[in-house]
This record gives C-alpha cells, sequence and structure tokens, in this order.
C-alpha cells in the first residue's frame, strides 16, 4: 500500500468511532511515485504488491554437497505511476526486509546463542511499462536470495530464527536508481480497505 506522512500536527478529527486527531489532506511519503486511485487521480486502484520467503535447502544434509541452504526472496508491485502526470514509472525501487536473527553463531568462536542487531537485507525491483494496457501503471519485480545480498547469511545445518519487521519499498528519487540516496519511502506493507 501507498506510504503516508505521520500525522505531526494535527489539523482535524477523525469521524466516528475512530474520533483521534488527524492531518488533512493526507500527505503521500514519496514526492516520486503514487498509484491508481479513484478518489485521489481519478484512474482505477489497479495495484497490489507482495514479498515472498521461501527457505532452500537440501534434507537431509549432505556435507559433501557444499552450502545448499538460503532464502529466495520474490518481490512484484503493480500499477506503478511517476507522480506528476501519472505515466508508467520506468526506473527502479528499492524493498528493504528487516531482520532480527537469533541463532548460536555469536562470540569469538561463533558457538554461543544470541540475537543480532536488527538488520536489513535491501535489494532492487526493476520496473518495466505497460504499453498495451493504457489503465494500469508499471509493473516492478525482483528475483534474489539472502545469499546472493549478504554471502552465506543462511548457513546449511545451523538453526536460525528469522525475526520479519515491516517490509518497505523506496521510489528510486528523481533520478530513478535504487543505489543513490535521494531516495523516499513509497509502500509500505499493509492492506487496502476498500
Amino acid at each position: 500500500m501507498p506510504a503516508f506522512k505521520q500525522c505531526s500536527s494535527a489539523n482535524a478529527v477523525h469521524g466516528p468511532p475512530l474520533e483521534y486527531s488527524s492531518c488533512a489532506p493526507p500527505a503521500e511519503s514519496s514526492a516520486q511515485l503514487t498509484i491508481g486511485s479513484p478518489d485521489a487521480n481519478g484512474n482505477a486502484a489497479k495495484s497490489s504488491g507482495s514479498v515472498k520467503l521461501k527457505v532452500v535447502g537440501e534434507s537431509p544434509v549432505d556435507p559433501d554437497n557444499g552450502d545448499q541452504a538460503d532464502l529466495l526472496i520474490t518481490a512484484s508491485m503493480t500499477d506503478v505511476r511517476s507522480k506528476g502526470d501519472l505515466s508508467d514509472y520506468a526506473g527502479e525501487l528499492e524493498g528493504l526486509l528487516t531482520l532480527r536473527i537469533t541463532d548460536r553463531p555469536n562470540g569469538a568462536s561463533a558457538d554461543q546463542p544470541g540475537t543480532v542487531t536488527d538488520l536489513s537485507f535491501a535489494f532492487t525491483m526493476t520496473c518495466a511499462p505497460t504499453p498495451s494496457d493504457q489503465t494500469i501503471g508499471s509493473s516492478c519485480n525482483a528475483s534474489t536470495s539472502a545469499d546472493t545480498l549478504i554471502p552465506e547469511a543462511a548457513r546449511e545445518g545451523r538453526r536460525a530464527v528469522w525475526g520479519l519487521g515491516q517490509v518497505e519499498v523506496f521510489d528510486g528519487g528523481p533520478d530513478g536508481l535504487a543505489a543513490t540516496d535521494d531516495n523516499s519511502l513509497f509502500a509500505v506493507q499493509g492492506i487496502y480497505a476498500p
């Protein structure tokens, strides 16, 4: 779902039964991107996004076969549009998974249980316009793995608990590149209640 700026200087009150302070009008976090929204820009609501994680490896573990353990990451987001003219976005997005890993290879000898300080797996999603369908914006996708992003992050035969934080997606900033520092939050994990 699109990310909105936090309400820090309320100027309104939400209707019942959620009568809490609110900010009107709402402000999207990204100055670069948006999605279709009938009440905001007149386009149909056709955006969807997902991040799928799949643990892979061999069972039983064959020590002669090398480390086969990994976590596959597949992400997609549809109907991504440039905010200014609502055209298909042709740049990149950056997906961010926040993890809290609890496992046993901690300490000087890498043999103690512990919980790692929260860390992030960042991955690039490439976006492709959909010229054959003018009613929907670009489709953005990524397919990678934990070991590609951080070599040997997933280790065979070493049990670990990976706690997941909120998934965030950043725009590519004015230059459309995920690797530069001018990017802002575009979408977050959530639901749309029609």
